[in-house]
């Protein structure tokens, strides 16, 4: 598996710290509720960006601060 840099997708900066260990997102779909796997959160130091990656360390999904 190819290791990566982390690298925020927002200032390119490559601190973070951790917001979350183990976070579980769960949520409603077209009538259907769904949990997802465990998410490790991180929060770019430099500008706020919210990161979530799974237990593979691929990004699942990235939120803004805002």
């Amino acid at each position: 598996m190819e290791q990566k840099a982390l690298e925020c997708p927002i200032c390119k900066s490559n601190k973070a710290e951790i917001a979350g260990d183990h976070v579980k997102l769960s949520g409603r779909f077209e009538d259907k509720e769904f949990l997802t796997t465990e998410l490790t959160v991180l929060r770019c130091s430099m500008c706020g960006f919210y990161m979530m990656f799974d237990k593979n360390a691929s990004s699942f999904t990235t939120k803004d601060k805002s």
